[in-house]
């Protein structure tokens, strides 16, 4: 319920566990917020133009007017946008032309009173849409990074580009076609990543505050960037109720069946490939093992996925689960024999915190993220970049072992992010009585 003596925030978020982590987190940052403020909820054009994703997240955005967040606003790019997408069959076409030509975009929202915006995401559509916001209506605004929008590094950019690269060497057929794409998407990924870097520079520095949800934002970022993100190291933590129902979970898992399970949504930058590379060669070792992927996945990159899955021969040893509730992910990853995570984008990964809590061990990537949080935890392997041989050894190794028992490191409670965060608002909010 609103209240007169509480400040009026609006928060810019896609605040659905369907996208992801970062949609888990924005949903649960808005549930506490409407505790101290009144909580005004704007949709950014990424989800609100996708009828289908939006249709499907319904439950939540009820959930969260239920409890008095009220939905006033949106953006969104004109429709031709992504005819041209459609046309071109790219999925990232729109957030490109939105980044070329931002002043595309249209915001639309209900005339109110507010004295902070908050931003609960780093994609360009809610950044974007948070600074119009800001602006609009002169008061204080912060934004959430909760991963990195462009990087800094010349070789942490190259090592994502070529997992691009491999994915496309996999799913076209025709030689030409490989020389082709190999070549478009070389283009098109360096154009963007100057496109990300001199926008997001240019726009995150008209912003009041900018928090990172690690300090692994801002590595990956560059170091001029040490000083002008405020990091939550981490921001990100398991609710009370997932504590629960995971010790629930472990307490009635006696052993583990037969597969190792993806860590990530299924997604080229999360490893994607990487994994089916890896687990080709470990069904040599363990021909009945079994690789579940978990998780909403769209009808063409299934296709894509199953024909890579052909090519390597291993079609019939890979299961789909679809999106599928949190205690039955828990279940499945407690029954599992090992996580792989070959992620080559992460910022804190709730998928290793969630498998370390389920006993379950862990290969991954040693990319800032992952080796900040998790270098250090019994359990856990973590190989070089793209070191796929060292990834199958670690990966055989843990499966050898049978480990079932693993440690989480030991970081703040979600209570205690909150805290800190409402603290933060806060203080944004007194700004603009000055």
């Amino acid at each position: 319920m609103q209240s007169l003596h509480k400040p009026n925030i609006l928060v810019v978020a896609t605040p659905s566990p369907l996208t992801g982590g970062g949609g888990l987190r924005a949903l649960r940052s808005i549930k506490e917020y409407i505790k101290f403020f009144n909580t005004y909820l704007f949709i950014p054009w990424g989800f609100w133009d996708d009828k289908k994703l939006l249709s499907e997240s319904m439950d939540y955005l009820h959930e969260l007017k239920s409890i008095g967040v009220k939905i006033i606003g949106f953006s969104s790019i004109p429709n031709i946008v992504y005819k041209i997408s459609k046309l071109f069959n790219s999925k990232t076409l729109p957030m490109d032309f939105a980044l070329a030509f931002p002043h595309i975009t249209s915001v639309l929202i209900n005339k109110h009173r507010f004295d902070a915006i908050v931003v609960l995401h780093e994609a360009w559509d809610a950044v974007f849409s948070g600074h119009v916001l800001a602006e609009h209506y002169n008061v204080p605004s912060l934004v959430l990074l909760q991963l990195p929008p462009f990087y800094g590094s010349r070789e942490r950019f190259l090592n994502i580009l070529k997992s691009f690269l491999l994915w496309r060497s996999f799913i076209n057929d025709k030689f030409i076609e490989k020389i082709f794409y190999h070549i478009a998407t070389l283009l098109k990924y360096k154009v963007e990543h100057y496109l990300y870097k001199s926008r997001y520079e240019k726009i995150l520095s008209k912003y009041s505050t900018i928090l990172g949800v690690s300090k692994a934002v801002a590595t990956e970022m560059g170091e001029r960037w040490f000083n002008k993100i405020l990091s939550l190291d981490p921001g990100v933590s398991l609710d009370e109720k997932d504590l629960e129902m995971m010790r629930e979970i472990k307490s009635r898992v006696r052993e583990k069946e037969n597969y190792i399970v993806f860590g990530g949504r299924a997604s080229v930058d999360k490893g994607l490939v990487d994994a089916l590379l890896v687990y080709k060669v470990l069904t040599k070792y363990h021909p009945d093992l079994k690789l579940v992927f978990t998780g909403k996945t769209t009808s063409r990159l299934l296709f894509y996925i199953r024909k890579i899955c052909r090519k390597l021969g291993i079609e019939n040893k890979i299961v789909f689960t679809g999106f599928v509730s949190r205690e039955k992910r828990f279940e499945i990853v407690a029954k599992s024999r090992l996580m792989i995570y070959p992620s080559h984008v992460d910022s804190f990964s709730y998928a290793v915190l969630e498998s370390l809590y389920l006993g379950t061990p862990v290969v991954a990537y040693k990319i800032p993220a992952i080796e900040m949080y998790y270098n250090r935890s019994y359990g856990v392997e973590l190989v070089k970049e793209w070191d796929l041989e060292d990834l199958t050894v670690k990966s055989l190794d843990l499966l050898e072992k049978k480990i079932d028992h693993t440690e989480p490191p030991k970081i703040k409670s979600w209570r205690e992010i909150m805290d800190e965060e409402i603290k933060i608002i806060s203080r944004l909010v007194e700004k603009q009585k000055y």
